[in-house]
């Protein structure tokens, strides 16, 4: 709605009618309210235009003209100075110009007076039929009880419903002995709400931010083990205990490594304890040290890629800012780098490939499924029959003979193809 606002147009602002007094950059508003005529700076997002049936023509953006209609409404502007230019029988020429247009009589006489009321050729412009785009029907009043209502219910953190807005906003209309407009005139108002700045009141800012905000679409690495991206995740699956004297059943935590250049995964931790320093640090031992085949795991798979990163993104968990965890890197040399707080979008790559490992574990018997809603009334304790190392196998098993494998959509390429060319051909032949 903002890019429809000008200059002395009228307008609602939190209920009040106001007028636009000036456009400031892209985003701002001067506005004049009150009968002392106050001028105030807002956000534009927070005007709802209010266009009368009598708006000028002279809105119309030049640029935006077809070739064609601008055409026409030349030709349109010649025919009509040519009835003005006469000064008697100018009723005959008005319908010879009209038949040289293809006109009736009545629209030639009509464009007569379009053109004596705005003496411009963009006045000459076929409009569509029917009400102009934009204009607003309903009584101003409740026009006012709209808004009201959308600002002061509507734009909460209880997010009520639009039916709920709909029948709150009837019974306001009624008490003031006015029409209730419809739920698709509120609906059609409500899309004026759709920016970050009034969704945030709604949804929260982290959200608005992320629906309202592009966010960066990929990370710059030029070649492996350049930057290593490493976070925690509990799999969605119970399992029991190796040890067949001990009953105890709970879900298992997963560390993960991924080079961000190959997207392949260098290592990995899965056990029952929380993800703490030892976590991370087997997790990276296991990242730097060769592992092919990996028959730690039981599975005759090539697992090639290892090696000591450059620099490790992780995210400001209490174990990877422990102080043994970055003297650590720090006795060899790798860069540690923090995700800023409340910004996931930049550990992208890891946070989509546990998305995507994650998810094959609700194929397994005792899944806990990734929310209560598809869990149903499964017990998934009760159907845990896989052990810890059986899952550390089946991981291995869906890492190293279908992800490493597989073309990845952003590598156009297999992760373990990529690997190969970075580490024994070259930089530069894995696709851009």
């Amino acid at each position: 709605m903002g890019n429809e606002l000008r200059a002395g147009q009228i307008a609602l602002y939190r209920s009040a009618l106001v007028e636009v007094a000036e456009l400031v950059g892209h985003d701002q508003a001067m506005i004049i309210m009150g009968d002392e005529r106050h001028l105030h700076q807002v956000q534009r997002n927070e005007l709802l235009p209010v266009r009368s049936t009598g708006d000028a023509l002279g809105q119309t953006d030049l640029a935006q003209i077809s070739a064609d209609d601008w055409e026409m409404a030349k030709q349109r502007a010649t025919a009509i100075n040519a009835v003005l230019a006469t000064k008697t029988g100018r009723s005959v020429e008005v319908r010879r110009q009209a038949s040289v247009l293809g006109l009736t009589g009545r629209q030639m006489w009509r464009l007569l007076r379009s053109y004596c009321e705005h003496q411009s050729i963009k006045g000459m412009l076929a409009q569509p039929a029917g009400r102009r785009y934009g204009t607003r029907m309903l009584d101003l009043r409740v026009e006012r009880v709209i808004t009201e209502k959308i600002e002061s219910y509507y734009l909460q953190q209880e997010r009520p419903t639009t039916k709920a807005l709909v029948e709150r906003i009837a019974t306001a209309c009624r008490d003031q002995g006015l029409m209730p407009p419809s739920g698709k005139a509120i609906t059609t108002r409500l899309e004026a709400y759709r920016t970050r700045d009034a969704q945030r009141r709604r949804i929260g800012s982290k959200k608005a931010k992320y629906t309202y905000v592009g966010m960066p679409g990929h990370v710059e690495v030029s070649a492996a083990l350049e930057r290593v991206e490493i976070d925690h995740t509990p799999l969605d699956v119970m399992v029991r205990s190796d040890d067949p004297l001990c009953e105890y059943i709970g879900r298992p935590w997963l560390t993960l490594a991924v080079d961000v250049y190959t997207r392949c995964v260098l290592g990995i931790h899965i056990g029952f304890e929380p993800p703490s320093v030892l976590s991370v640090a087997l997790c990276l031992t296991h990242a730097v040290l060769p592992k092919s085949p990996a028959v730690e795991f039981g599975v005759p798979l090539d697992w090639p890629m290892h090696g000591v990163p450059k620099m490790i993104m992780v995210d400001n968990g209490r174990d990877f800012v422990s102080e043994a965890f970055r003297r650590g890197c720090e006795e060899y040399g790798i860069v540690l780098a923090y995700r800023p707080v409340g910004s996931p979008h930049y550990g992208g790559t890891i946070e989509r490939l546990i998305g995507t490992m994650v998810g094959q574990c609700h194929l397994l018997p005792g899944t806990t499924k990734n929310s209560v809603k598809a869990k149903g009334d499964y017990d998934s304790a009760k159907h845990a029959v896989m052990t810890l190392g059986e899952v550390r196998r089946w991981f291995v098993e869906q890492l190293l003979g279908r992800y490493h494998l597989r073309e990845h959509r952003m590598l156009r390429i297999s992760p373990r193809e990529a690997w190969r060319r970075a580490t024994e051909v070259g930089d530069d032949t894995r696709p851009a």
